[in-house]
């Protein structure tokens, strides 16, 4: 019978074990269900912020085309102005040249001019305009610069 008392608390000390491990189990399992609770949670959070920055990316990827599109078209337009203001530049200062020429030989004209009707004036005021309206005009070409000589200088 001894045997069966030591059996029997072994069983008892055996079965309290089993209602100890029972109970931690109930506990480990309830903490599990909650952390899975917990983590649930948070990957539904991450989940709406993955959802978000997607959102937030594709919008500036697409802005981040569009500005890349835009500054392309910017650059091409800022060549082609700059390209016709060099083009403006060089008409312009052609026109110029061309202005200075003209004003240039209008200048020499007026002083033909002016020479010509201040000499008919002086013809006109003369006694001896008859003689000299009649007259032929020779040019006599003056002695050379070839023919003098400088004197030699003396050395001090």
């Amino acid at each position: 019978m001894e045997r069966i008392a030591i059996v029997e608390g072994e069983v008892q000390k055996v079965t309290q074990e089993k209602d100890k491990y029972k109970d931690k189990y109930k506990e480990v399992e309830a903490e599990r269900r909650k952390l899975e609770k917990k983590n649930e949670e948070e990957k539904k959070k991450f989940e709406r912020k993955i959802e978000a920055l997607t959102g937030k990316f594709n919008a500036l990827s697409k802005e981040l085309s569009d500005e890349r599109e835009l500054n392309k078209c910017l650059q091409a337009n800022q060549k082609e102005w700059v390209s016709k203001v060099v083009a403006s530049n060089k008409s312009l200062l052609a026109a110029q040249e061309r202005h200075a020429a003209e004003t240039q030989e209008l200048r020499e004209q007026i002083k033909d001019l002016m020479f010509h009707l201040q000499g008919q004036a002086t013809i006109n005021s003369s006694h001896m305009k008859e003689d000299i309206r009649g007259g032929d005009m020779h040019v006599v070409q003056g002695p050379s610069n070839e023919n003098k000589r400088k004197s030699p200088r003396k050395k001090k």
